[in-house]
């Protein structure tokens, strides 16, 4: 009733399962670009730019910059946000809505548990 299969034919089904999970996992990347910044000091016209990305099969996220961090992410029906932690214990968080319109906040700690806040306003394009 059941034929079996050869170790090679074995190789080569699995193979092509994991093609098939590999077409499937869809990446995102979003690129956003903040013109405001608010801090203790007043708001600012700072243009600076940021990229975000997300797997949909791994369920990671990383924030692209000078460096790359990894980031926890939040999908919800409006928005998608991104959570960078910190090893200060600060956490800086990211809210990309739905139109592109995006709010980064940062809880900067520094030397001594100095915290220098501040929020940005912007836009993402999705690539």
């Amino acid at each position: 009733m059941f034929q079996m299969l050869s170790g090679s034919a074995i190789i080569v089904a699995m193979t092509m399962s994991c093609w098939t999970n590999v077409a499937t996992a869809k990446g995102y990347r979003y690129t956003c670009t903040y013109t405001k910044t608010a801090s203790p000091d007043g708001v600012s016209d700072k243009n600076f730019t940021f990229s975000f990305a997300y797997d949909d099969v791994s369920g990671k996220g990383a924030v692209l910059g000078s460096t790359q961090a990894n980031a926890d992410v939040h999908i919800g029906r409006d928005a998608i946000s991104f959570m960078e932690k910190l090893e200060t214990g600060a956490v800086q968080t990211t809210v990309i809505s739905s139109t592109g319109d995006s709010v980064h906040s940062r809880h900067s700690v520094v030397g001594g548990g100095k915290m220098i806040p501040s929020q940005s306003y912007g836009r993402c394009e999705t690539q």
